[in-house]
């Protein structure tokens, strides 16, 4: 990373950890970008150029999350089977949020009343998913289109969220690493109910229904 990199790095995390501390003190719709530009020590130009609205501010701790999910598998699924991989690029995700309970239940509360920001999360998910998804089917020789690849992805990232989910829920009190650990042994034990379509009735179950 040269140092033009460096120091937009540096400034975009000061930006951030500024604007979560005013969001805190003074609430997310009283807070304004040109306050966020003061307490940074920046222009409003350049904050805008780095976050052209507060919804992006709020949300870049999802994408650093989205980031490291990613990094993590990458790294992980090169000397390791990738369910081991995915658990891996799971805990690493929860730790850091565990590590700033505070930041994490403060950005989360901002989002559940913050409609754009919200939107916008939904957006990052799915963007997540996708880049996922291309890791997985990259490891295992598969199309990204492929189903079995699509559900994978789409289930670690569930994984992740209800582990999160249930840690602020808790006021950060529940590990969510202790979450995510028993959902997936749920699933390994097939302890849960799956859907599952009948295609074949007997004759008797056919004359039932017409009953």
């Amino acid at each position: 990373m040269g140092l033009r990199e460096k120091k937009a790095q540096r400034n975009r995390e000061r930006i951030v950890s500024e604007a979560l501390a005013l969001f805190g003190r003074n609430g997310y719709e009283q807070t304004t970008m040109e306050s966020i530009a003061e307490a940074a020590e920046l222009s409003p130009s350049t904050l805008y150029r780095y976050f052209p609205s507060k919804d992006l501010i709020v949300l870049q701790r999802f994408t650093d999350f989205s980031e490291q999910f990613a990094r993590v598998f990458a790294e992980y699924s090169l000397d390791h089977p990738v369910d081991e991989a995915l658990a891996e690029a799971i805990f690493a995700v929860l730790e850091v949020e565990d590590s700033r309970a505070a930041e994490t239940l403060l950005v989360r509360s901002i989002i559940d009343e913050a409609p754009i920001a919200r939107a916008r999360l939904w957006d990052y998910l799915a963007e997540q998913q996708r880049q996922l998804g291309k890791l997985i089917a990259r490891r295992l020789h598969l199309k990204e289109s492929d189903l079995r690849v699509k559900l994978t992805a789409q289930l670690a990232i569930m994984i992740a969220g209800m582990a999160a989910d249930q840690w602020r829920a808790s006021g950060g009190k529940r590990s969510s690493r202790s979450t995510a650990e028993e959902l997936m042994r749920l699933l390994q034990e097939q302890a849960i109910i799956i859907p599952h379509h009948a295609r074949k009735q007997t004759k008797a179950r056919r004359s039932a229904r017409k009953i």
